[in-house]
């Protein structure tokens, strides 16, 4: 008897999670890491240190929309292989870097890179799983991207002691240019290209699906309280955890004087404790819905991060808050994308991501300067990560006035 092929929704997800560790071993791991070098080399201020983070959001935010627009019409697979060309060249001229002004430049082009692969990658990973299994798809991807950046929390210390922290760069600029074949060679946009239905899902319920979604147009879209209720929020957890994961080791290093090595591990904690966490909470995602899931994490991440704040430098106690914070953090991005899915028709779950990437932008790209500024004119990271704490809160407090969603919801 011939034995069952696996379903090419496996196949996806496995090249998709691949795509996620590299895009965060650059975008969070390398920057945080070797943030600290860069500012003691170029003799940089903090503030200026957040406007090299801001230059990649920027990008990223600009072309989000269009991407994932391109992704809807034109299919993830080519979008996700294009853009991984400008991740790897960015990463890699990272490394030429000569001071503030060219790294601006670069980490601007990781930014173009890295809109391309977020928005894609979530779309059609849920594209290729059934209704009620894609909090499941969604938990095993979420490690891929934590574990990124995660790992250089170990990885590139040892780099920077033995080779310098421009290395760092050139290695993982190498690593972004080999995400093009990885791709082109296992991705396929969606499985009606096929000729098979999602996985978990029967014929009929693919059928059934696909006539009920009818695309929205943007004027519908935007009078849509859930919308701008969603994207409101996504605006302030980005903010929040982006200052907690741009500045944890820089915080560790140049204020409570931790050794650079040990300062890095608070990132690795995070990234090791979100594998859990992602794979856990998106699941029961699937059972208890993404509003009271979002509600929950939202609230207990501003806790993870008052704790970071209180505890000083004792360095155990700042290690249970960071665990807390990256339990947390791993189901964060992915299950805001399960919501385009849950409120938006499948069609357009693209364009709904792309278009709330822009509110997520915006909060990344304002808390780096807003952040290394407080820290620059307080002297202390406190007042910044207390910021950080407020936002999960009213995130929090803004996804709780959402509706649970229904068909209608999906409607013209």
């Amino acid at each position: 008897m011939r034995k069952p092929h696996m379903h090419r929704a496996w196949m996806i997800l496995g090249s998709s999670s691949i795509t996620l560790f590299i895009a965060y071993a650059i975008r969070i791991g390398a920057f945080s890491v070797l943030l600290p070098e860069m500012i003691q080399e170029f003799q940089l201020t903090k503030a200026e240190g957040g406007m090299i983070k801001t230059s990649m959001m920027f990008t990223y935010t600009l072309f989000s929309p269009l991407v994932g627009w391109l992704t809807d019409r034109i299919g993830g697979r080519f979008v996700i292989c294009f853009f991984c060309l400008f991740l790897g060249a960015g990463t890699f001229l990272m490394g030429k870097t000569s001071g503030l002004l060219t790294a601006v430049l670069f980490f601007g082009i990781v930014g173009i890179g890295a809109a391309g692969l977020w928005t894609p990658v979530v779309t059609l990973v849920q594209r290729w799983f059934g209704e009620s299994r894609r909090g499941l798809a969604l938990g095993i991807l979420s490690p891929s991207y934590v574990l990124g950046f995660g790992l250089m929390g170990l990885i590139l210390p040892i780099i920077v002691k033995q080779y310098g922290w421009r290395i760092g760069w050139f290695i993982l600029g190498i690593c972004g240019f080999g995400l093009v074949p990885l791709n082109a060679a296992f991705l396929r946009s969606r499985p009606e290209e096929m000729g098979i239905v999602p996985w978990a899902e029967s014929l009929k319920e693919s059928k059934a699906a696909a006539s009920a979604d009818q695309p929205l147009g943007y004027s519908k879209i935007f009078t849509k309280q859930v919308f701008w209720l969603i994207g409101f929020a996504y605006l302030l957890i980005a903010s929040g955890t982006y200052i907690i994961l741009d500045f944890i080791v820089t915080y560790g290093v140049m204020e409570l004087k931790i050794h650079y090595t040990v300062a890095s591990g608070l990132i690795s904690v995070v990234g090791f404790s979100s594998v859990f966490g992602g794979f856990i909470l998106l699941t029961l995602s699937d059972y208890i819905g993404r509003k009271k899931s979002l509600v929950i994490i939202q609230t207990w991440l501003g806790c993870g991060i008052l704790l970071t704040i209180f505890v000083g430098n004792r360095i155990t106690l700042m290690m249970v808050g960071m665990g807390i914070f990256g339990f947390l953090y791993g189901a964060i991005w992915p299950m805001y994308g399960a919501t385009a899915r849950d409120y938006f028709p499948k069609e357009m779950t693209g364009t709904i991501i792309g278009l709330w990437t822009i509110f997520y932008g915006v909060g990344a790209m304002i808390c780096p300067v807003v952040a290394g500024y407080l820290a620059d004119v307080t002297g202390t990271f406190r007042w910044p990560f207390g910021l950080a704490a407020l936002t999960c809160f009213i995130a929090a407090l803004l996804v709780g006035f959402l509706r649970k969603p229904t068909k209608f919801d999906r409607q013209p």
